[in-house]
């Protein structure tokens, strides 16, 4: 069997800075946006010629702050509510290869770079492949939504204290953008909370998660999560050991895959601008 050859062509830059936080699925937060720059040794003048004609593309990525030491064959997906169904009939991301495929709206691309909207990825992640989505072939007819059918997700109502109101236009000011408020509605919406952890669906308990440049500070009681502040210049405590913990997935990944017998995944770290 031939060992196959992965390499990633560019890392997203998204507005959701960490897991908590980045909806569920794609294009249940429109408005949720992210630029990929395809690398430079991909020739992109070339290798993207043709798909701007195309108005969603799919993303495989990888999902590199997967923590999970080991793969189990049933998981809990948050709209079961506790229940459990095999890992393949899930869209988990801890998986045997932990590869994520995503429906993304493709907005325009500027030279090397795709502006999307519609992302349920991190920032930073990896991404593997892109292809056009094609309704001719990507729609099955007569398809069935199996168990998740009877098991929408849990949504709640949203609201904005008058401080978080305030918060919100300054938001749209500094990083002159609409829709801010919007943005943050579609992703509360949702309900974030794992459904497992009872500390974290504690009535009024205030929780957070970075997006673009600030943090969300909410609480959830009685069915509606209210938006307190929206806090800039705050730290988020996890990166620097998110961070050293992707360096090493990173380098332990590549020698798994030697050792498996297949060519190494490579890391190709897009530069900043200015970096």
């Amino acid at each position: 069997m031939t060992s196959p050859s992965l390499r990633v062509i560019g890392r997203l830059r998204s507005c959701f800075r960490e897991k908590f936080g980045t909806p569920r699925q794609p294009l249940l937060v429109p408005g949720a946006t992210a630029t990929l720059t395809v690398a430079r040794e991909h020739l992109p003048e070339h290798s993207l010629s043709g798909l701007d004609r195309f108005s969603h593309v799919w993303l495989l990525s990888y999902f590199h702050l997967n923590t999970n030491k080991m793969v189990r064959p049933k998981i809990h997906p948050p709209r079961l509510r506790g229940g459990s169904i095999g890992l393949f009939a899930s869209r988990s991301p801890h998986r045997p290869s932990p590869i994520g495929l995503s429906l993304a709206r493709l907005v325009r691309i500027e030279g090397a770079t795709l502006h999307l909207a519609g992302i349920d990825l991190v920032d930073e992640t990896p991404i593997l492949d892109i292809k056009p989505y094609i309704p001719e072939w990507d729609i099955a007819t007569g398809a069935t939504a199996g168990w998740t059918k009877d098991a929408p997700f849990p949504s709640l109502n949203v609201d904005f204290s008058p401080a978080a109101a305030k918060d919100v236009k300054a938001a749209e000011k500094r990083l002159r953008v609409n829709g801010v408020e919007k943005l943050l509605r579609d992703i509360l919406t949702q309900d974030l909370r794992n459904p497992r952890d009872r500390a974290q669906n504690a009535n009024g308990l205030e929780l957070g998660f970075f997006l673009h440049d600030f943090e969300t500070r909410f609480v959830v009681r009685d069915g509606t999560a209210t938006v307190v502040r929206l806090l800039t210049g705050t730290v988020m405590h996890k990166k620097e050991s998110r961070a050293a913990h992707c360096a090493r997935q990173e380098s332990n990944l590549d020698t798994r895959l030697r050792r498996a017998g297949h060519y190494p995944l490579c890391y190709e770290r897009n530069r900043r601008p200015g970096a």
